[in-house]
This record gives structure tokens, sequence and C-alpha cells, in this order.
């Protein structure tokens, strides 16, 4: 997909704390879920990386599909040996969940 993506830090005035959670899809109890996605990183050989859950249903900007190769994001997948196996499966998209309280 080559489209904008509308914002890149999400804000919420219900609440004091956000938190994002790797390979999980629900949220701790007394936290409340904002959204599932994946997670999503930099190239494995771009500098200045860090981890972002993009929504699974992501909006984008109207008009915006253009090819300009700004900021990529990148599907994390599973290793087996990094993280255990089972439960997680070599390969495999790895989810995360946005929560807030």
């Amino acid at each position: 997909m080559d489209d904008n993506v509308p914002c890149a830090v999400c804000r919420t005035t219900m609440a004091s704390s956000t938190i994002m959670i790797p390979g999980k899809r629900s949220c701790p109890i007394h936290w409340q879920k904002q959204y599932t996605g994946i997670l999503t990183a930099n190239w494995y050989d771009y500098q200045e990386s860090e981890y972002l859950c993009i929504d699974e249903d992501p909006d984008y900007v109207e008009g915006s599909r253009r090819d300009e190769n700004g900021r990529l994001f990148y599907p994390v997948k599973t290793v087996c040996g990094s993280l255990p196996c089972p439960p997680y499966e070599n390969g495999n998209l790895l989810s995360c969940v946005v929560c807030s309280k």
C-alpha cells in the first residue's frame, strides 16, 4: 500500500496512560483496548528503527496514493529462537494491541 498515514501517534482524552503490547491481542485487566494491529518496523538494515503497532483496519489520506518512499512500515515476522516456538510459529506476522487507562 502506498498511501499516507493520517496520524502517527494516537491520542485519547479519556485516558492518562497508553501502552503498546507486542505479541498480544488483548489488554491487561483494567485497561481498555483501543485497537489491535500488526507490529511494524523499518527494514532491518535501515537506521533509527522503532516498533509501531499499525491498526489492522487502517485509515489513509484520500488521494494520497503516491510512491515516494517516505516512512516505510514493514511487518515484523516471528523467528523461532528469538521467540519461543510454540506458542509462536516461525515466519508469522506478529500481532500487537494498543491499550489505555
